[in-house]
């Protein structure tokens, strides 16, 4: 049996914020923001969006395209960091929001930071393949933004947000045959990247809570260094696992972490910019979302013809990296 990626939709929230808009915001330099992050534009959202709204827009768009309503998905999966409230649930949310009450298919939400679609497609296709269901809903939305500590330079030019959903179909005759996602996790950097306020350990409601500690705070030095330390590993045993070497596929699809990581990934492994799909330029990192908007460019423009092999790669906050062969 076979995956067909019935549809694909993005949203990108409120207004494109140029860098050069940031470094007049924040006193850089000209040039700053794009020479150190790679980023020219990101989309933030607006005050009035929340993760539920761009979300079910994305998957509204998606729903349309497929010429279906959500009565007719087996399951909705959320896969991301950001959330609305911490309880209930986004992806419950979100289908209220599709006006689908009377529908009663199972949806929950999948995070596991920036490798979240990854996650949730592999366990889409586990139960596509595996519990007969026909079709399922995978949809990522973040708003970055607003855990952005301007004072945070290489952050608060970094991020940008997005909501992305596609809808997979079990099929006979067409689509693409998934090989078993690939994870590891290195829990030395478990807290290189983290909010540290607004959870159980602190809520913040303390009186001597520091304002800062609800932003978002990464060490991306060791996290470059720790990601470098067991990359090499990495993809050795991906390529036993798939038998597929990284130069030979038609597309690589990765995680957009920064533009050194970028650079890097093609640079040390001979790729070419035709194969590699950079959305970091025109987006920002979009977290969860950035996995699937790359996927999305391939879909926008045909490219997912059957014959075309693509991986989905990326790291991700914990410290995880992780990658998926999806052969059309």
């Amino acid at each position: 049996m076979k995956i067909h990626l019935k549809a694909c939709s993005r949203i990108l929230p409120g207004l494109a914020v140029l860098s050069q808009d940031l470094e007049k915001r924040s006193g850089l330099a000209q040039g700053w923001a794009e020479k150190n992050t790679g980023v020219q534009s990101r989309y933030w959202a607006n005050p009035t969006d929340n993760i539920t709204s761009i979300a079910a827009a994305a998957l509204q768009q998606a729903l349309d395209e497929a010429e279906m309503t959500s009565a007719e998905l087996d399951l909705l999966l959320f896969a991301g960091a950001s959330f609305d409230h911490p309880i209930p649930h986004n992806a419950c949310l979100i289908k209220q929001a599709l006006d689908q009450n009377e529908a009663d298919f199972p949806c929950f939400d999948v995070d596991a930071t920036c490798l979240s679609f990854l996650h949730a497609l592999d366990i889409a296709h586990l139960y596509l393949q595996h519990r007969g269901l026909k079709r399922v809903a995978i949809v990522s939305a973040e708003i970055p933004s607003r855990a952005l500590n301007p004072a945070d330079a290489k952050t608060y030019t970094l991020f940008g947000d997005a909501a992305v959903a596609v809808i997979l179909e079990a099929n006979d005759a067409i689509g693409y045959l998934p090989a078993p996602a690939y994870f590891i996790n290195q829990s030395a950097g478990a807290q290189l990247a983290i909010v540290p306020t607004g959870g159980s350990k602190r809520r913040g409601s303390e009186p001597d809570t520091d304002p800062n500690s609800f932003f978002f705070q990464m060490n991306g030095r060791q996290l470059i260094s720790m990601t470098l330390r067991y990359l090499d590993d990495f993809l050795i045993n991906l390529e036993q696992q798939t038998a597929q070497a990284l130069p030979h596929y038609d597309y690589i699809v990765p995680h957009q972490a920064s533009k050194f990581g970028n650079e890097y990934f093609m640079q040390r492994y001979g790729l070419t910019e035709a194969q590699v799909v950079n959305t970091l330029n025109l987006y920002g990192n979009c977290v969860s979302a950035s996995i699937p908007l790359g996927l999305y460019e391939l879909y926008a423009q045909n490219k997912l013809q059957k014959g075309k092999d693509v991986l989905l790669i990326g790291t991700a906050a914990g410290l995880s990296i992780g990658a998926m062969r999806l052969k059309f």
